[in-house]
């Protein structure tokens, strides 16, 4: 790590994954410095401990500087990219590989749950060991994003949005699932599937959630695998589940003996997962599964994870959730925590690509829901593409049998779920866009009684 103790230089620096860097960088004794294209609220946060720039300049990177690290969004002809030559030059990834090299790596990969599994885990080994370290890119109430920690294990949430993910050789990884995400970057869902094989392959130790099928393919590879899921045969099993509001219970069996009942800080069978992933993390490490199970129901909840805004009388709920099967996942989590109220689902689509492909899938998935608001889509700095629209999911959905209307910005969006909800409704907010101002918005308009 001694090229990141010194002065390191953070291209795309308010990106997520890369404030969550700059934090670990910190914490091991860098000067940080950075720039992003736009302000924000993420590096207004940042200037209280680092010299960051709007905008890209040459000049912005320091005269004397040890690494230059860069996100994904950067362009490769990037202005502070090129002054940096002959300076170290780092992707986020392999920085971070860096930075915690000689540590016991467990990174949490897969298409979906990384970041609620990859935190339960963080959270898990260092309740029971009394140390560690963690990256991960949500926000969790009382757990930082980042810490270096001290000790051998360190939990990171490992993306595959640009394929760097597969270069890293941690000694265990939890694959939670593979679905139709980002297959763009890889020509496909066949190379999608071939990458996280090639990244199994390179771990040292592998736990798959035998319930995707797909995931327990991709590691046909690797001998012995630690297995977890509902499936029978897994080697951490979770039966006789209870879902109550926003919390779910299990009987743990671990390679067929029960060890105890389980409390999980999150309601469906989506968080039973999660749960099992985030044991099976530390199961890998070693350390005895009698002693994580204890810890699992102090563990936090990250923030628009079934985020509950406002329960009074209506609920009120965000959820990051931008793909049919996350969306699937929120709404089976919300009718069996609360059974017996109606569901008012607003549901902001994100990204051009992503949208013109699962438009279908999208409005199948929304059709479970009792109404439907869709509101304009979130490029996420895609370029447009015609006819693609959330226009196009509000008809997917009324052709899938369901309740649908579109409205073109977030206010009329408001507008229109306020007109149809109830007393008593669960109103879920769904997109990794800005909805989660709308739900904020909705929390405070319900809770006065608006």
């Amino acid at each position: 790590m001694s090229q990141f103790a010194g002065r390191v230089h953070l291209v795309g620096i308010g990106g997520e994954g890369m404030v969550t860097l700059a934090q670990l960088l910190r914490e091991g004794g860098a000067a940080v410095s950075g720039s992003d294209i736009r302000d924000s609220e993420r590096l207004s946060a940042l200037r209280s401990w680092a010299e960051v720039h709007v905008g890209h300049r040459a000049g912005n990177v320091p005269d004397r500087v040890d690494a230059v690290v860069y996100s994904s969004a950067i362009s490769p002809g990037n202005t502070e990219i090129e002054a940096a030559r002959g300076i170290p030059r780092w992707p986020r990834l392999p920085a971070l590989g860096e930075v915690v090299r000689g540590r016991d790596l467990v990174a949490v990969v897969g298409t979906h749950g990384k970041t609620t599994t990859a935190t339960w885990a963080a959270h898990l080994l260092s309740t029971v060991t009394g140390e560690g370290g963690h990256y991960v890119g949500g926000e969790v109430p009382g757990f930082p994003s980042a810490k270096l920690g001290k000790g051998k294990p360190f939990v990171a949430e490992v993306d595959e949005s640009d394929g760097r993910f597969v270069g890293l050789s941690p000694q265990a990884a939890v694959l939670t699932s593979v679905d139709t995400d980002h297959v763009g970057r890889y020509g496909g869902f066949g190379g999608l599937r071939r990458a996280f094989s090639r990244f199994a392959a390179g771990a040292g130790r592998v736990a798959v959630c035998a319930d995707e099928l797909i995931a327990l393919d991709a590691v046909r590879s690797v001998r012995c695998p630690v297995t977890y899921g509902f499936s029978a045969g897994s080697d951490l099993r979770a039966v006789g589940m209870e879902y109550r509001r926003d919390r779910s219970y299990f009987e743990l069996l671990f390679r067929g003996k029960s060890v105890g009942t389980a409390e999980v800080p999150g309601p469906g069978p989506h968080n039973v997962r999660n749960a099992l992933g985030a044991l099976a993390g530390g199961v890998l490490l070693g350390v005895p599964i009698r002693d994580l199970l204890p810890a699992l129901g102090s563990a936090a909840r990250p923030r628009r994870r079934l985020e509950i805004l406002e329960e009074n009388g209506y609920l009120v709920v965000d959820d990051y959730a931008h793909h049919p099967t996350e969306v699937a996942a929120g709404l089976t989590a919300l009718r069996l925590g609360w059974p017996d109220r109606r569901i008012v689902a607003i549901f902001q689509p994100h990204r051009y690509s992503r949208t013109q492909a699962l438009a279908g899938a999208f409005g199948t998935v929304l059709s479970r829901a009792d109404r439907v608001v869709v509101s304009r889509l979130y490029p996420a700095l895609e370029r447009p593409i015609p006819g693609v629209t959330g226009r196009e999911v509000a008809a997917a959905v009324r052709g899938a049998g369901g309740w649908a209307v579109y409205q073109s910005s977030l206010s009329a969006a408001l507008d229109a779920a306020a007109e149809v909800v109830e007393p008593g409704d669960v109103v879920a907010c769904f997109g990794a866009g800005d909805i989660w101002k709308l739900a904020r918005e909705m929390a405070r308009g319900l809770s006065y009684g608006s």
